[in-house]
């Protein structure tokens, strides 16, 4: 026979079960509330990472589409070296000079409005990589090359350039003033890969009416 005390038992019991049936217990929300948080950031995380990826594949593509624009231009400009003629300290030389840091040339790589021929000067110090150009004939550019150089890029962080008289011969750092063109050139531009340009009027002689002038 069941006691006032038993069936008080009983029916606190029967509604302890019907709850636990229907609900949480506080256990349980606790477990899946710190699984919910711990699967929170591990899905940010990712996406964080997935976004600071796509950040710095966008920069590198910028910064290698840009490295090409400008190698490309080289390219194309010293391909298209003239031996044109200068008279340095009483000598007929062709205008080419080159340091492992710089680079002065004629070109016939010119806009098709204005023709002829124009002198570059490409030269890299300080982490920047600097330009200058004018148009050939002028009796004053032997002064003007040094002056007013234009950044062309100030985040390139290296420009090498060596140069080969021959193919039978070892690259050499420099180029002084010579009767004719280097063979080719090798340039080395940040971290793309060296590149080789061949100069197809390398074994021609300086040619051109002569400008005056003295290169030190």
């Amino acid at each position: 026979m069941k006691t006032e005390k038993d069936r008080t038992i009983v029916h606190r019991t029967g509604n302890y079960s019907k709850l636990n049936a229907g609900g949480f217990t506080l256990l349980e929300i606790i477990i899946a509330f710190t699984i919910f948080s711990l699967v929170a950031v591990i899905i940010g995380g990712a996406m964080r990472l997935g976004m600071d990826a796509w950040d710095k594949g966008e920069a590198e593509t910028g910064e290698t589409q840009r490295l090409r624009v400008l190698s490309g231009l080289m390219s194309q400009q010293v391909r298209s070296a003239y031996p044109y003629a200068v008279d340095v300290d009483d000598e007929r030389v062709v205008l080419f000079k080159g340091e492992k840091d710089s680079l002065l040339f004629a070109t016939s790589f010119v806009e098709k409005s204005i023709g002829g021929f124009k002198w570059v000067r490409y030269s890299f110090r300080d982490g920047a990589l600097f330009y200058k150009e004018g148009i050939l004939p002028d009796k004053e550019f032997m002064e003007k090359i040094k002056n007013d150089e234009e950044v062309m890029d100030d985040t390139i962080g290296d420009v090498e350039f060596s140069f080969l008289m021959n193919k039978d011969e070892d690259w050499q750092d420099s180029w002084e003033f010579e009767k004719k063109l280097p063979s080719a050139i090798t340039v080395r531009i940040s971290y793309f890969q060296p590149f080789r340009i061949n100069l197809p009027l390398a074994n021609k002689g300086a040619v051109q009416e002569p400008v005056r002038g003295v290169v030190s």
